[in-house]
């Protein structure tokens, strides 16, 4: 029965199952073997957090948010808050991603396609937190 529901409410998820698993993929990259921020479009990134912490933070939110959504059935109030919580985290964590990016294309000399593609999964960021606060009742039109 659980699995009923979470099939039904990944569907109408699908936007934030895609944003928390591409930050779970992301951290997993990053702690992957080899030197990843060796390359220039990566510099920016090896300046402020290091790649090991950027791989763990992004892993991290990204492994919340989505037991969030995996758990929202049972206590959808209180998931439906640490979702929120999650989006928003990813919404600055993918605006940080996006602005390495830039910065290290600038850098590079070469604007790299990671920098748009990132920006465009931060505008779904917050409009899957819109959705979550829609869910939520936090609009007032009074």
């Amino acid at each position: 029965m659980i699995l009923v529901h979470i099939r039904k409410k990944a569907r109408q998820r699908a936007a934030e199952w895609f944003c928390a698993l591409n930050l779970v993929l992301f951290g997993l990259t990053l702690l992957s073997p080899g030197a990843t921020f060796d390359l220039k479009a990566y510099a920016a990134f090896q300046a402020v957090l290091g790649e090991a912490a950027a791989g763990a933070l992004t892993l991290f939110v990204g492994l919340v948010w989505s037991v969030g959504l995996v758990v929202n059935g049972v206590r959808q109030q209180l998931t439906s808050t640490v979702r929120a919580i999650c989006c928003f985290a990813g919404v600055i964590v993918y605006a940080l991603i996006t602005l390495a990016y830039l910065f290290g294309s600038v850098r590079a000399g070469v604007l790299v396609p990671n920098a748009g593609g990132n920006a465009a999964i931060m505008v779904l960021a917050l409009i899957c937190l819109y959705w979550i606060g829609e869910e939520k009742g936090c609009r007032t039109d009074g």
